[in-house]
């Protein structure tokens, strides 16, 4: 018998403004990578920040981040009430939830990948902008 928990997913802001940038389906990549019943997850923080994003952009950036935040609606993402400490960066405060809770976590971004696989946590990326590949165990 395996282990049959769900596998819990965070999407940073970095991962969910380039989705507005793919043409790929991102749910059935994440089927096809994961294999396991899983659950994307948004922290409070990375809505905050991408809210904050749309009324300071320019309006080629506002469309992918419209697009980012019409895409956790639509797809009915689970929020997890997750506050910044003071003083903290948005890759550390990633990090930290993502060691905590032992999610695995959707960048795209390349310090914070880096970080996650020194700390021995799992991520999935995007390759080559046409298939999603995962660093770590996933499930």
């Amino acid at each position: 018998m395996g282990d049959c928990a769900i596998v819990s997913i965070i999407i940073d802001s970095n991962f969910l403004i380039m989705l507005s940038e793919i043409q790929i389906n991102i749910i059935s990549e994440l089927d096809r990578l994961v294999k396991r019943e899983y659950e994307l997850v948004a922290l409070s923080g990375v809505i905050t920040e991408l809210k904050e994003l749309l009324s300071k952009s320019k309006p080629k950036k506002r469309k992918k981040v419209e697009f980012a935040l019409r895409f956790l609606k639509e797809q009915n993402i689970k929020v997890l009430d997750e506050q910044f400490l003071p003083n903290e960066t948005a890759d550390e405060y990633i990090l930290r939830i993502a060691k905590k809770t032992k999610f695995v976590v959707a960048t795209n971004d390349a310090k914070l990948k880096k970080k996650l696989k020194d700390a021995n946590s799992s991520v999935i990326y995007l390759r080559q902008k046409s298939y999603l590949a995962e660093d770590g165990f996933i499930g």
